[in-house]
């Protein structure tokens, strides 16, 4: 394989030779050091493949290649060899010991044609490396130092693909002692890699979001590149809506408002609350929904309370608070609100990691905070809630046994179903929070949050008809069906009373009435079991 291009000095006083070569030939003839440089991760891999076939706006700086001039002096018989000199006084270069060789032509400059720096014509440079050294995967190879991510993409093209044969610009760097040339390698790859200042991801974004004259990349291009894809449509035209002067709670957030537009396209879409399509009319419907999730989160952002929110400037959180409000029609989004501001997260501070969403996270920062781990763990928090049972009854001594048998029945379920989240039985007598607290607003929380209600109509307790009224009302405001709780009453002990103990509007609603602790134990496991879909029609 032959690479043709200008030999010249570069800065420092390195010997380079300069040219333009098929991509994938620079790729056959060189490898990376993987004592301190990456491979390709796959994700990169398919977004430089993705560019490099599209050829729009195709265009990156040189490739910057490493080679060494072995030469074995004890080989020499005498003959003097300069292998970085002999170069410039025009005689050329052959290894006696691996076979490359670099042959030098001067060149003529037109008659009264002058250069840059001198009269002096460019010297071509051919550097040959022998096709039996290519042929084996330990045989002689240059060394990247910058561009090994382009040439490792190329590294499976064949000779016939287009893409093996794009023109290519590279930089050889020469060196005669072999040493040097180890230092040299490891030293601009860590001045290229670490002392550049990358584009963060808001920068980024601000291009590639552009709209109007001169943008970059056309909504077509956004929805269908795979480069790209329809979050990216999604966050071009989310950017109108974040404006502060509506949205002032949101102010600060706006700061990084591309970062902030793009990231929560690619969470509600990921978490499916916005239907992933790729279809720009279908797209645009759901622009009036996420309008009004964020008007309804800048909301508790503007209250007094939300101050620590509105200081933290959190895009995760945000995202979490806007997934929340468009998830169920909001129905969570006061729970989460509460929880966020119970465990003080809104109080966490906005520090930076390379952690990211999608195609563009290894090239800027954002927020560390991270809205899926925030609803993962609030989810997971709702769900063993949601596995609360809160047990209404009057508490005197004629119902102790009913409530044990109660406790006996969610025991043996967690035992036979082995449940990952158990249910839990709750009885606001027997609840603690450490601390004094009001018990009616504390009982009215509690069954807000629970899954199912047991209500023990046997007494006709008025807290029993009140929690079960509350417990109706959400159902309704939710516009849910009644169908979380579980009316029983003791036949046993009441008898003939019993029918003055259950109100009127309670009479026509279906209730387990029980004469024996086995009868209420089997009713009770069937239920809850149907309820929590662990067995029969709830399966």
């Amino acid at each position: 394989m032959i690479l043709s291009g200008i030999l010249h000095t570069s800065l420092g006083g390195f010997t380079v030779i300069r040219g333009v070569a098929p991509l994938g030939e620079l790729a056959r003839c060189s490898r990376f050091d993987s004592a301190y440089q990456r491979n390709l991760i796959d994700t990169h891999r398919s977004e430089i493949e993705q560019f490099l076939a599209d050829r729009q706006f195709l265009f990156f700086p040189e490739v910057v290649l490493s080679a060494s001039l072995n030469f074995d002096y004890a080989k020499a018989r005498g003959k003097s060899v300069q292998p970085l000199g002999d170069l410039f006084t025009g005689k050329g270069f052959t290894s006696n010991v691996d076979g490359l060789a670099v042959r030098v032509a001067k060149t003529k400059l037109p008659k009264g044609l002058e250069v840059v720096g001198g009269s002096a014509a460019p010297t071509l440079a051919f550097i040959d490396i022998p096709e039996d050294q290519l042929a084996h995967d330990d045989g002689l190879r240059l060394f990247r130092i910058d561009g090994n991510h382009r040439l490792s993409a190329a590294r499976d093209l064949k000779q016939g693909d287009a893409t093996y044969q794009l023109d290519t610009p590279f930089c050889i760097v020469l060196h005669q002692d072999p040493t040097e040339k180890q230092r040299f390698e490891k030293v601009v790859f860590h001045n290229i890699n670490a002392k550049q200042i990358p584009l963060t991801s808001e920068e980024n974004l601000r291009l590639i979001l552009q709209t109007g004259d001169g943008s970059l990349f056309s909504d077509e291009d956004l929805l269908t590149k795979a480069s790209f894809g329809p979050a990216y449509w999604l966050a071009r035209y989310l950017l109108p809506e974040f404006n502060a002067e509506f949205l002032s709670g949101l102010k600060k957030h706006f700061d990084n408002k591309h970062t902030l537009a793009l990231g929560l396209a690619q969470f509600l879409m990921a978490k499916q609350v916005i239907p992933l399509e790729a279809d720009a009319a279908a797209l645009q419907a759901q622009l009036p929904r996420v309008r009004a999730a964020l008007k309804e989160v800048n909301i508790g952002y503007e209250a007094h309370s939300g101050q620590p929110l509105r200081d933290s400037a959190c895009h995760g959180v945000l995202t979490a608070f806007v997934y929340f409000a468009l998830k169920n029609e909001g129905r969570q989004l006061p729970a989460f609100t509460r929880w966020i501001e119970s465990n003080r997260i809104d109080r966490l501070s906005p520090a930076t990691t390379t952690r990211g969403l999608g195609y563009h996270y290894h090239l800027g920062r954002t927020q560390a905070v991270d809205a899926a781990s925030l609803v993962d763990v609030f989810e997971s928090v709702l769900t063993a809630r949601q596995r609360q049972i809160f047990i209404s009854m009057a508490f005197r001594e004629e119902t102790k046994e009913t409530f044990e048998t109660i406790k006996k029945t969610v025991k043996q379920i967690n035992e036979t179903r082995q449940l990952d989240i158990r249910l839990r039985e709750i009885r606001i007598d027997q609840f603690s929070k450490g601390h004094s607290y009001t018990i009616d607003d504390e009982i009215l929380k509690v069954i807000e949050g629970c899954g199912l209600l047991i209500a023990d109509l046997t007494f006709g307790n008025r807290n029993v008809y009140h929690e079960i009224g509350y417990l109706m009302g959400l159902n309704r405001g939710k516009g849910l069906a009644h169908d979380n709780f579980i009316l029983i009453a003791d036949k046993k002990t009441r008898g003939s009373e019993l029918e003055s103990d259950i109100g009127f509007n309670l009479k026509s609603w279906q209730q387990l009435r029980f004469e024996s602790t086995r009868q209420l134990e089997e009713a009770l496991t069937e239920s809850i079991e149907i309820f929590y879909g662990l067995c029969g029609a709830g399966a």
